[in-house]
């Protein structure tokens, strides 16, 4: 297999010594970027990309991908097969069945080592299958134990294979039964003896935030299996648990119990501890972002009720738009200085000579995937383009001023740029609101004009101000205007559908796309057009009686394009404009999936044949940019991606496709949106009534039996791959 490039010399290092070229990783983006300026010519594009992805760089990704992947889709066609038909098999056979896999997959473990990739997926098929077995025996013998009782006991039995197979994803499940276990034991245990309520999510978030102040000491004392978003999920539960005492107070201050006050105390004492965390000792912009989110979703409650309860309902509703919009420009306000700050201070140690810890700040990062793949950095990049003659030392120089102009940049996280949307969003809701209280909704025409004016006023305000809070009213603004147009022209035509209602959103969405520079107005204009109409054609085709056979054919025309439009956002040299489209585009799609799921009215397959063309493509492209293939490996891929589109459902290949997607052009956000639909569509798939239990069985089994013979035949030829090194002729 390819081997990385070594170090850069000293020479290069001195002429870019401003930045840690070795810590910031090449990606196909960058390469296409200096393509474009001329930098590099079509042949050191084409040799940078093959250094890019190559199989050093891909193989550790796609062996846990394959084989993670292809373990969920089977143990779920498991569960499946177990439940078809289940009632006429003999106790014993269900049982002996459960625990042959346990067994199995425990001598699988023993063999392969719980060190390996291989020993820690056996051991957590095995975690599950216990899970199962448990349920199993429930069943069969009924022993009127409580639901919580299983979770407990489950939680129990594979506490020593969590703690000596370190394995974070195992973490998670094993506190995720913790938490039902909880859950439910309050339900049917301390509920009905008239304690309040309130204590439970108290006892949560105790629970999530002592296991995420655990991490954190672990990780100070060197344990590095332990990745940044096993803190940042358990920050996440633990915020979502103690926030919700807060609202109850809110609500109804008189009758708030003591349940709701510990709760409340809990969540402000919470907050202090992780400021002085993740702010002073370690930073962590995207926790930080977590806390705000929290203070500015409660805060928001109290300002709605105050309003609300003191005065007129249009004023009030008006009032609680612009308080809200003030308070999320105050928090993304103070969010962006303290990345800034963080960048900086990260740039002093290095400057300095020091060296990045666990514990360095990372400020913008969407790098927060712990991935190990050993990822190539610009700085070797540049030195083996340079020893092939590609790229001369003023290319060099050229390439080292650009980055330094681009890392000097305030460039706005992801995760803040959700906050600003949601309060962008909350306060369009509310201007809405009072437009319909006072009455305006049903002066048509006025409403259609008072929508281009408020598009016209948000873009004027997002363009000529680079203030917090005159940015957040444009994006409101044009959000509220993006409503009143959609709803006025459905009034002025008089139509019952959402026909209209899309057709005058797209084409204001397509007038007002690049008038915002705002990149959480593309996004949400874009995402609502295309929700708009994928409800429009589920809602007609599947619910309303008609025939809805050219509305199947719309939707799969939507999905085409929505899928087109991905590939092409996304595989684009300069995506800056585009890129907000793009994750509009993919949420919507992979969300209208899911929603067609539970239709009883779709033909699904030619959705399905349109995304195996898309994976199809996606494979292409991988073997285009990618060192020492043989072209028969392409039609094996290609042969394997046919078969799991015959075999699977379009939800997950819409998933599979965005996973592949977002590792090929170095897209963390597309690459987890992908991840995070698989479990959605395999657990909808579970409960669609459209298929028997035998099917779905046999459909997830192939699905994943196809991923792993993937991974075998991906794993054996890049075994027997020479090893070139870098810098010779391949």
């Amino acid at each position: 297999m390819t081997e990385l490039p070594s170090a850069p010399d000293p020479a290069m290092k001195h002429s870019l010594s401003s930045l840690d070229l070795n810590r910031q990783e090449a990606t196909p983006r960058l390469i296409n970027r200096l393509h474009a300026a001329g930098v590099l010519g079509s042949e050191g594009r084409q040799a940078a990309l093959k250094l890019v992805n190559g199989p050093v760089v891909w193989w550790s990704w796609i062996e846990t991908a394959l084989l993670f992947l292809g373990l969920a889709l089977t143990l779920s066609g498991v569960v499946c097969f177990f439940a078809w038909n289940w009632s006429n098999l003999p106790g014993l056979i269900k049982l002996g069945i459960v625990q042959t896999g346990i067994v199995t997959c425990c001598v699988l473990a023993w063999q392969k080592k719980l060190d390996t990739l291989q020993g820690k997926a056996a051991i957590t098929g095995a975690a599950v299958l216990v899970g199962v077995c448990l349920a199993v025996f429930g069943q069969i013998y009924q022993t009127g134990a409580d639901a919580y009782q299983l979770f407990v006991g489950w939680a129990l039995l594979i506490l020593p294979w969590v703690l000596m197979c370190r394995l974070a994803g195992l973490w998670i499940l094993w506190l995720a039964i913790v938490n039902l276990g909880v859950a439910l034991f309050w339900e049917q245990t301390i509920d009905f003896r008239g304690l309040d309520s309130l204590w439970l999510p108290v006892i949560l978030g105790l629970l999530n935030g002592t296991a995420a102040a655990i991490r954190e000491v672990l990780v100070a004392r060197g344990c590095s299996w332990l990745p940044v978003w096993f803190r940042r999920i358990l920050v996440m539960v633990a915020l979502a648990a103690l926030v919700v005492p807060g609202f109850v107070v809110v609500a109804d201050i008189d009758d708030a119990h003591a349940g709701a006050w510990c709760g409340l105390m809990l969540f402000l004492l919470s907050l202090v501890l992780l400021y002085w965390q993740f702010r002073r000792r370690t930073p962590d912009l995207f926790v930080l972002t977590c806390a705000a989110t929290a203070v500015t979703v409660l805060s928001c409650a109290i300002v709605i009720r105050l309003l609300v309860e003191v005065g007129d309902e249009v004023v009030a509703f008006f009032l609680s738009g612009l308080v809200i919009l003030g308070l999320v420009a105050l928090m993304t306000h103070w969010l962006i200085k303290t990345g800034r700050e963080i960048r900086e201070a990260s740039a002093v140690r290095l400057e300095a000579g020091g060296s990045l810890t666990s514990a360095t700040p990372v400020a913008d990062t969407d790098r927060d995937d712990a991935d190990d793949t050993p990822q190539l950095s610009i700085g070797q990049l540049l030195t083996t383009l340079s020893d092939q003659g590609l790229l001369s030392e003023d290319d060099i120089e050229k390439v080292g001023a650009s980055l330094v102009a681009e890392s000097r940049e305030d460039r706005t996280p992801w995760f803040v740029q959700a906050l600003i949307g949601f309060g962008a969003w909350l306060s369009c809701l509310l201007f809405l609101g009072a437009l319909a209280i006072a009455g305006l909704f049903e002066a048509e025409a006025a409403a259609v004009m008072l929508g281009i004016c408020f598009l016209g006023g948000g873009a004027f305000l997002d363009r000529s101000t680079d203030g917090a809070f005159p940015r957040q009213l444009g994006l409101a603004a044009g959000l509220t205007g993006l409503g009143l147009i959609s709803i006025g022209v459905a009034e002025l035509i008089d139509d019952s559908h959402l026909a209209s209602t899309t057709m005058s959103l797209t084409l204001a969405t397509s007038v007002f796309y690049a008038a915002f520079r705002s990149e959480p107005f593309r996004f949400l204009s874009c995402l609502i057009t295309v929700t708009v109409a994928a409800v429009w054609l589920c809602e007609s085709s599947f619910f309303s009686g008609h025939d809805g056979r050219m509305l199947n054919l719309g939707i799969h025309v939507l999905v085409l394009i929505e899928t087109l439009g991905v590939g092409l956002i996304f595989s684009r040299h300069e995506q800056k404009l585009l890129q907000p489209a793009g994750y509009a585009m993919s949420v919507g799609l992979l969300g209208m999936l899911l929603f067609s799921q539970y239709s009883s009215g779709l033909v699904a397959w030619p959705s399905a044949v349109i995304l195996t063309a898309a994976l199809v493509w996606v494979l292409r492209r991988a073997w285009a940019t990618t060192s020492q293939n043989r072209p028969g490996d392409l039609g094996v891929a290609i042969a394997g991606v046919v078969v799991l589109g015959i075999l699977s459902v379009s939800g997950v290949l819409a998933a599979v496709g965005a996973t592949l997607l977002g590792h090929l052009e170095r897209n963390v956000i597309l690459k987890r949106l992908g991840l995070l639909f698989l479990p959605i569509y395999i657990a909808s798939f579970y409960y669609s009534l459209n298929t028997t239990l035998l099917v779905k069985s046999l459909v997830l089994i192939g699905s994943g039996l196809v991923l792993w013979a993937a991974r075998w035949h991906i794993k054996r030829r890049i075994q027997n791959t020479p090893v070139v090194e870098a810098g010779s002729p391949s």
